[in-house]
């Protein structure tokens, strides 16, 4: 609406003194051709004036000008007109041409006939408006035609331009109310238009981000929900056992709880440091990490008439790598041991040529299928889960590599990448 009044604004102003102008160049024109008409007569009748005999007739017809012979005195010698000469016939006996609208209406130029030193005569030309006003009315009305068309023109165009503008940004509210939603998978398409295609994709990244975020979020709820089973799993069996025990027993009981309670705060700490992305690329305290997953499984071995071995080579390489990614990762491979594997877990630590290994055995049937084993399973099946996956991204996070280096019976190797100087 606002560019169809800005065009009707603007033609009003162009089209008004234009209209003026048409105007006054038809009146001048009309001038002008009755002026030649005068001066015509003028000169065809200087002679006869000349030599005091009047003309017969007036040479020429003109349809729309009405042409007189005046004498000096003021008198009608020949064609049409007023009995006497009026004012405007009057001015000419100076000898200058004159023009003006008489009391009719009707245009007057009056030329006056001269010898060369005196008027002889006057001729009167007179011309109806009515011609002039049509044509001056047929302009006016084409002018008008032109206007309206350029409004209408500005109005088609205003509107396809606003069904342009206001399509993208309806799709770009819709978009950003499924966002608002919580559908953060959403897109904005191009519009081809700047403006509105740059908001689009700074929503967009705010919808990947936030996507990203709550993926994260739910991911580290999953993981805190599986590694925190085993510390809580220890820590209630732990209690359930000093109840069965004498009072006199119950300080023990009431150490090893918490131990456990310590291990379940320091398996917090390290999700909490995982999933915040801190800790990276350090150098990893290898034996105290070692010491302190045995101190937290063996019992769970043992509880199972099973024993866990530790064999650890001379001369490690040092890894670079968050002691609580390999520490989590350590953890659910044993996990994993205890839950799918059987017989002796063995936890070895070697030097790879240039990385440090960890492998974690037992003497189990190993995976049914190896190629599904480190997938997350996020629909309650039984298997491997959420675990192995889990332990996989950690690995990968520290720039290692989790792989099942033997299926049956399993083995279980974390590589850890060595600081440069012990390559």
């Amino acid at each position: 609406m606002l560019g169809v009044l800005a065009a009707v604004l603007a033609t009003s102003l162009f089209g008004i003194p234009l209209a003026y102008g048409v105007a006054q160049y038809f009146l001048g024109d009309e001038r002008d051709e009755a002026e030649r008409a005068a001066d015509t007569v003028a000169i065809a009748v200087a002679a006869d004036l000349l030599r005091g005999q009047p003309p017969a007739a007036l040479p020429g017809v003109y349809d729309d000008v009405a042409l007189g012979l005046y004498a000096t005195d003021g008198s009608r010698l020949l064609g049409v007109g007023p009995d006497r000469a009026d004012a405007v016939t009057r001015q000419a006996r100076d000898g200058r041409v004159a023009s003006a609208n008489d009391a009719s209406g009707q245009l007057v130029v009056a030329v006056p006939v001269s010898d060369g030193a005196a008027v002889t005569g006057i001729v009167r030309a007179a011309s109806d408006y009515s011609a002039v006003r049509t044509r001056i009315a047929y302009a006016w009305a084409l002018m008008l035609a032109l206007g309206a068309l350029a409004v209408g023109v500005t109005w088609l165009l205003a509107r396809r331009q606003a069904r342009r503008l206001a399509l993208p940004l309806e799709s770009l509210a819709a978009t950003a109310h499924r966002l608002g939603n919580g559908d953060f998978s959403v897109r904005t398409a191009s519009s081809g238009i700047p403006e509105i295609d740059e908001a689009g994709q700074a929503l967009d990244t705010t919808a990947h981000r936030l996507g990203a975020l709550l993926d994260r979020e739910r991911s580290f709820s999953a993981d805190a929900s599986h590694q925190l089973r085993t510390p809580l799993t220890g820590l209630r069996l732990g209690l359930e056992t000093a109840l069965e025990q004498p009072a006199a027993d119950h300080r023990a009981a009431m150490l090893a709880a918490i131990e456990s309670v310590d291990r379940l705060e320091r398996t917090i700490q390290d999700l909490l440091s995982l999933a915040r992305d801190t800790g990276r690329g350090g150098l990893l305290p290898v034996l105290d990490v070692v010491a302190e997953v045995v101190t937290a499984w063996r019992p769970v071995l043992d509880g199972q008439g099973r024993s866990l071995d530790v064999i650890l080579e001379d001369g490690l390489p040092v890894g670079r790598a968050s002691a609580a990614g390999v520490r989590q990762v350590i953890g659910v491979l044993l996990d994993n041991a205890v839950t799918h594997g059987a017989g002796v877990v063995t936890l070895s630590v070697r030097d790879a040529g240039g990385a440090l290994a960890i492998d974690v055995a037992d003497e189990g049937a190993g995976p049914l299928d190896p190629s599904r084993l480190f997938q997350r399973r996020v629909d309650g099946t039984s298997g491997h889960g959420i675990g192995l996956s889990l332990a996989r991204s950690l690995a990968e996070a520290d720039g290692g590599r989790l792989l099942l280096s033997r299926p049956r019976p399993p083995v279980f190797t974390l590589l850890v990448p060595a600081r440069a100087d012990e390559r």
